[in-house]
């Protein structure tokens, strides 16, 4: 009898550390929404095709290249531009790199073709912010943020697309304070 009691407190304990590790990682809470203006951004990167969970050592890539050019960066970025339930994964593209600060710029453009640069404009965004707790948050904060902006663009007659453009959503890496946002531009 006291194997079975103790197999039972055994599987309790695992069972609430479980419980315990889901919530501090955030896979219990809702997302939150906010409207307000972000960017302008401009933003070193690289494009990849293929499965965004592999886009780690793009970003890892790039920042290493930066530092080793005494480029400071502040926060990463991704942008991705398909959505993976419609299309297949070594096809998915995406443009994955770090944000570069103005005083940084004329060193980024000494380097010539080394770097490619883009600038995403300020624009008013829907916003849904997700704490990195690990490199789990990588893959929980998507899992919870897309479908919660969906529902808001749904909610306030937002459109996907405008006058030929579409709204990319764009997902920044704020690692001094640890979290990411999930930030799609909003057509109305």
């Amino acid at each position: 009898m006291k194997i079975l009691e103790w197999g039972a407190i055994s599987l309790l304990v695992l069972a609430a550390a479980i419980v315990s590790f889901l919530v501090y990682m955030g896979v219990f809470s809702s997302v939150k929404i906010e409207e307000k203006e972000m960017g302008p951004y401009t933003l070193v990167y690289e494009h990849f095709v293929g499965p965004y969970s592999q886009t780690g050592t793009v970003f890892s890539r790039v920042y290493e290249s930066l530092k080793a050019d005494k480029i400071t960066t502040r926060d990463g970025i991704g942008i991705y531009y398909d959505d993976p339930s419609k299309v297949s994964k070594d096809r998915l593209r995406s443009d994955c790199g770090c944000l570069i600060d103005s005083k940084d710029m004329k060193k980024v453009k000494s380097l010539g073709k080394k770097y490619k640069l883009k600038t995403i404009k300020k624009s008013l965004s829907m916003v849904a912010e997700f704490p990195i707790r690990n490199s789990l948050s990588y893959m929980i904060g998507p899992m919870k943020a897309y479908p919660a902006l969906e529902a808001h663009m749904k909610k306030n007659g937002y459109f996907s697309q405008k006058n030929g453009r579409s709204a990319v959503p764009f997902e920044l890496y704020q690692m001094g304070s640890n979290r990411i946002l999930f930030v799609t531009e909003i057509f109305r």
